[in-house]
């Protein structure tokens, strides 16, 4: 049986959901915040860029514990760009008309999507534990409805706005972690869990075994 076969059509389907309310969300929020906009079309590549580097980093040591040999080409380039894109990116936002309310903006739409995702995961995907698809739906409500409040508060306090938004990334990884991992009846709260966790939106296809032993195999696109 094919991995094709064998991926839930509710995931594929909450997939192009998410895709599409990130076009659509992305269009809105370039009618009401063009500078924002403009400025995201350019830090969106390079912050992914700086999140490409750390996994390879990762990877590299990831790999160092499965066979004992560290790729040294991978971890330099993961460097690289993680250099590259802090530069650039501190480079273009310490520009003179590039505001703090600008900032947030930018760091807005993400948290917003983020929130659309596990909203539209929780209320499509059946295979995952009812609980955590309930948990997800709030997080994700709760979510849109602070990043709402504060792009149009009157009052905006930068670092509170920065701590408020890393508090619901926290909550939305964790709420996800959890979503994932009730799929194959495991839970959030042991640490070795976590590591199956990387694995799963890592692109990686995983199954329990009947003596279960968990199977990883990469997913790859011919």
């Amino acid at each position: 049986m094919s991995i094709e076969d064998l991926m839930s059509k509710n995931k594929i389907k909450a997939d192009d959901y998410i895709l599409i309310s990130l076009i659509v969300g992305f269009l809105l929020f370039a009618l009401i915040f063009r500078l924002a906009a403009l400025v995201s079309v350019i830090i969106y590549p390079l912050a992914s860029l700086g999140i490409m580097g750390t996994i390879k980093i990762v990877n590299a040591f990831n790999k160092r514990k499965h066979d004992g040999h560290v790729n040294g080409d991978m971890i330099i380039r993961g460097i690289i760009y993680i250099i590259f894109s802090v530069i650039f990116i501190t480079f273009i936002l310490s520009l003179p008309n590039i505001t703090s309310y600008i900032i947030i903006s930018i760091i807005t739409f993400p948290i917003f999507v983020v929130g659309c995702a596990g909203i539209i995961k929780g209320m499509l995907i059946e295979i995952y534990s009812i609980k955590y698809r309930i948990i997800n739906i709030l997080i994700g409500l709760t979510t849109i409805t602070i990043c709402f409040f504060i792009l149009f508060s009157v009052m905006n306090v930068f670092l509170i706005n920065i701590i408020i938004y890393s508090i619901l990334l926290f909550m939305n990884v964790l709420s996800r972690a959890a979503l994932y991992l009730s799929e194959y009846g495991v839970s959030l709260f042991h640490k070795t869990n976590y590591k199956l966790f990387f694995y799963i939106i890592s692109d990686y296809f995983i199954y329990i075994e009947v003596d279960g032993n968990v199977v990883l195999r990469k997913m790859q696109i011919d």
